[in-house]
């Protein structure tokens, strides 16, 4: 390998670029280098920098306790802001979720990145996105709590929420607490349009369904809304259809962009979570252009939950697809 530094990575864009440590390490206990970084960034036309984590924070065999930035690297990004001429651009490294609610809420804070742990041509590739050669459309894989979060015992392995103890769930799909970024969450140089051009508004179940004559196979969920095991269901394969969506790019560069569909109920449901990751596609599209792509939806895996018991079952009755902004409804009905 011959990896470069992230601030090497910029040296090749811009001439007369200038570093200043800040923290000395990553758990940044000691403020000994917040003067010359201050001094750096009075002396700069724009701003770059760089916290987060490394293994000394998080690795296999070490947990972090906190989801803040560690040591005083907080009070490091607030202090160079504030020195700064211009809004900086705050680049976040790491594996997991941070809390830079402080980031977020601060006007003097352009811009926040989070590139994970790059490899060799992480410092290109950050100088890339900044200087506006490269259109990032990244999506996060998880969502990102507020440090409160860390109250919650990890021993509790419960997914959904349970307001009577204080519990607000765990992942997208049952969390019901305050989030910072939520999962699937990603900006763009440019902004992307949908429009779902096919999918089903109706699936039909035909008769006759696997019989168990010890029980009824439509069971009550609450009010009008009946559900099926899904081992009652014999024609799962044959409910399988295509979603056709169209992709436009209505911003000035070209660029990738994750499409992701999801599903959940239109009722309330018992159990049933706020809404599920069906599937996604990695497009590029140009400038005011469109692209299509299709996703493969499996209402007996994506319509369907474990109840309270641990049985996989398929509501009846209207379920919602959601991709961005647009909405479509498919019901499930029995002949």
């Amino acid at each position: 390998c011959s990896s470069k530094s992230l601030f090497e990575g910029l040296q090749e864009y811009t001439k007369g670029a200038s570093y200043a440590a800040g923290c000395l390490d990553v758990p940044c206990k000691s403020r000994a280098g917040f003067r010359e970084a201050i001094h750096t960034v009075k002396r700069a036309d724009f701003v770059v920098i760089v916290v987060g984590l490394d293994l000394t924070q998080e690795r296999e065999d070490h947990d972090r306790v906190s989801l803040l930035l560690p040591g005083k690297q907080m009070a490091l990004v607030s202090s160079v802001a504030a020195a700064s001429k211009e809004p900086v651009i705050l680049v976040l490294t790491g594996g997991g979720p941070l809390d830079v609610t402080f980031a977020k809420e601060d006007p003097r804070i352009a811009s926040i990145l989070w590139i994970g742990y790059p490899g060799e041509s992480g410092g290109r590739a950050l100088a890339e996105v900044l200087f506006g050669d490269f259109n990032p459309g990244g999506r996060l894989p998880m969502t990102w709590y507020p440090e409160s979060f860390t109250n919650i015992p990890m021993n509790d392995m419960n997914m959904r929420a349970d307001p009577s103890q204080g519990y607000p769930g765990r992942t997208y799909r049952f969390y019901t607490g305050s989030r910072l970024y939520g999962f699937g969450d990603g900006l763009s140089y440019s902004k992307f349009t949908y429009n779902i051009v096919s999918a089903p508004k109706k699936l039909r179940l035909s008769r006759p369904l696997k019989v168990d004559s010890s029980r009824n196979i439509l069971h009550q969920a609450g009010d009008t809304l009946d559900y099926l095991h899904i081992d009652e269901v014999t024609s799962c394969y044959s409910l399988r259809f295509f979603v056709e969506i169209t992709v436009t790019n209505i911003g000035d560069m070209d660029g990738g962009h994750t499409v992701m569909l999801f599903s959940r109920m239109t009722k309330v449901v018992k159990g049933a979570p706020k809404q599920q990751l069906i599937g996604f596609n990695r497009v590029h599209t140009g400038s005011y252009k469109s692209t299509a792509t299709s996703i493969l939806v499996d209402p007996c895996t994506h319509f369907s939950f474990a109840n309270d018991y641990g049985q996989w079952i398929l509501p009846l009755g209207d379920h919602r697809l959601m991709v961005g902004d647009i909405e479509h409804i498919v019901s499930i009905e029995i002949n």
